[in-house]
Formats: structure tokens, sequence, C-alpha cells
């Protein structure tokens, strides 16, 4: 089982270094609490089925030159996964829709993933599939020379298969893993056919420790990593973060994303089982000069709670009404 892991974690390292060219993915400053969207291993990793929101509004009052609209990244995310014990697996489905300027990128992608024992924790092997359509809004350009016939008018979209795969180790106390999206390296025509925009594999390498602080604290710094194979370490970024948990309900945080931003992260957990989770980090802008001071991201998740087996439903008849 060792050598397996390690021949699937060579295979995926192998796929996202054979090109140097890779697109700007969406960014999240909660990576930690959404470990699906960049990993399909971990799907069922929380060992409880859960629904989660995002809303991210990137580097406000920015203006896009050349363009009719301004340059605010926002991006909308739902995710759902849950596990499957009795199969050992785990399942999930994230989309999103990423909107800057006169770009916008939806994706839309299923997961799998098989969960099966290793020493202390549990050791994921996953895949996922689904759809990602780029489109462009050539309405919001403002050309040099209106009414050029080589530039296209209007809204231009297409949407292709679009796969990825990755491995995913996790404990009570730690989590660490490896992915790799794109696999297929789609290419897109949006314009003409001399113009296309491929999309090329992303690495991505994330991991967490947990540790306790006494019987009320728990700390639990964080690392991600994104590995960009267009333009190698010049367009990877690389993320830390260390959250602080009070009581397991109450929930801060200071990170850093390398020649970006410095982040403030609070939230707080309600409901029974602490099943409503509700998150907002605020991320002062360092890296460029151009851009606002500020972004802003929201998270609203929710797990649903786990059916009780010892639980028999009531089975109601005509005859009798109880």
């Amino acid at each position: 089982m060792i050598r397996t892991v390690y021949v699937f974690a060579f295979l995926l390292l192998t796929l996202a270094t054979r090109s140097v060219f890779a697109q700007q993915e969406p960014q999240f400053s909660m990576y930690m609490y959404n470990p699906l969207y960049y990993n399909p291993a971990a799907a069922g990793s929380e060992g409880v089925s859960r629904l989660q929101l995002t809303q991210r509004t990137q580097y406000l009052g920015y203006q896009a030159i050349g363009s009719n609209d301004d340059g605010v990244q926002n991006t909308q995310l739902v995710s759902f996964n849950m596990p499957l014990a009795r199969i050992k697996s785990g399942v999930g489905i994230y989309a999103f829709n990423d909107k800057l300027a006169a770009t916008t990128n939806q994706s839309v992608q299923v997961s799998y993933a098989y969960r099966l024992a290793l020493k202390n924790g549990t050791l994921a092997l996953g895949v996922q599939a689904g759809l990602f359509n780029k489109s462009y809004d050539y309405g919001k350009f403002r050309p040099s020379e209106p009414g050029d016939p080589l530039i296209p008018t209007g809204r231009i979209s297409q949407a292709k298969p679009d796969i990825g795969a990755g491995v995913y180790y996790n404990t009570t106390d730690y989590w660490i893993g490896l992915s790799v999206n794109h696999l297929n390296q789609a290419s897109y025509t949006l314009g003409t056919d001399r113009s296309t925009s491929p999309l090329y594999p992303n690495a991505y390498l994330s991991a967490g420790y947990r540790l306790g602080l006494g019987y009320d604290i728990d700390i639990q710094p964080s690392i991600l990593i994104q590995y960009a194979t267009k333009g190698g370490l010049r367009n990877s970024t690389a993320t830390v973060n260390v959250v602080g948990t009070y009581d397991n309900r109450i929930w801060a945080g200071v990170g850093y994303r390398y020649q970006d931003a410095v982040m403030v992260t609070a939230g707080i957990n309600l409901m029974r089982n602490n099943a409503l989770r509700i998150g907002y980090s605020l991320d002062l802008v360092t890296g460029a000069s151009v851009k606002s001071a500020t972004s802003h991201e929201i998270m609203l998740a929710y797990a649903l709670p786990a059916p009780d087996p010892r639980k028999k439903p009531i089975i109601r008849t005509p005859r009798f009404r109880y």
C-alpha cells in the first residue's frame, strides 16, 4: 500500500511540472475550512456532511486598464461533501463563479475519494471531473481604435471537460494533501482561431496541525502552496495562517500571503454540535500600490446531523393514527 501511495504522489508531481504555463486560480483566505476545493481526496475527511458557501470580493476599487468595468474580482463558491463510511469512501461537489473585469470563469466539479485506515489516520486517493466554462465580454473593453473588425463583439463563452486528482492524509492532530487540477489541459478559442486560452495544471500542497494549549484553547497553524506551472515560481503563491479556537466555538487568527496581503480572520460556531460555522476574513493588501487596500471574504457552513441508526421510523396506517 505504501508503494502505491508513493507512485500516485510521483505521478501527480510529474503531471504538475511537465508544463511551464498555467492560469491564475481564485484564491481564498479561509482555505483551511474548505479543503475539497483544493483537493478531491479531502471529500468526507471531516466525518460529517457539510454544505458551505463562500463569497470573496478582492481588491476593492481596482480599475482594469483598457476596460469599461472595474477590476474587482468577485468569487462565489458553494460546496458539499459527505463521508460514505460503509464503502470507505467520500463524495463531494463544488461550483464556483469567478468574475474579473470582462473575464468570467465558472466550474462544476464532482469528487470521489477512496479512504482507508493507515497507522493513526486515514489516507485518501481522490479524483474529480466536471466542466470548466470560460467567457469574455468584449463589450467591456475600450479598444484604441473603435470599430476594428478584428476585435470580437458581445459575449463569447466555451465549456470544456476538466479533471483533477489528489492524495490526502489526515489524523485527529494534523493533515497533509497534494493535488493537481486541469490534468487534461483543455484549450479554449474565444474570439479568433489564432487566440487560444488553455487551462494548464496547478499543484496544491496543503498541511496543518492542531495543537492543544489547555482544556479550552486550540492553536492551528496551516499552510497552502499553489504552484502555478504558468511562469513557475513567479506566478505561484504561498499562504500561512495561524488560527486560535476557544471552547471549540470562537476562533480568530492571522495570516500572510506572500507578496500580496496580511490576513485577519474571525468566526464563531453556533447551534448544537457547532453545526453552523460563520467566518469573515479581511485582507490588507501589501503587494502592489495600484490595488485597493482591502479584500473581504465571508463564509457560511452547515454540518448536517448524522442519522441515528437506533431510531426506527414511525410508520402510520389508515387504521391507527398516533
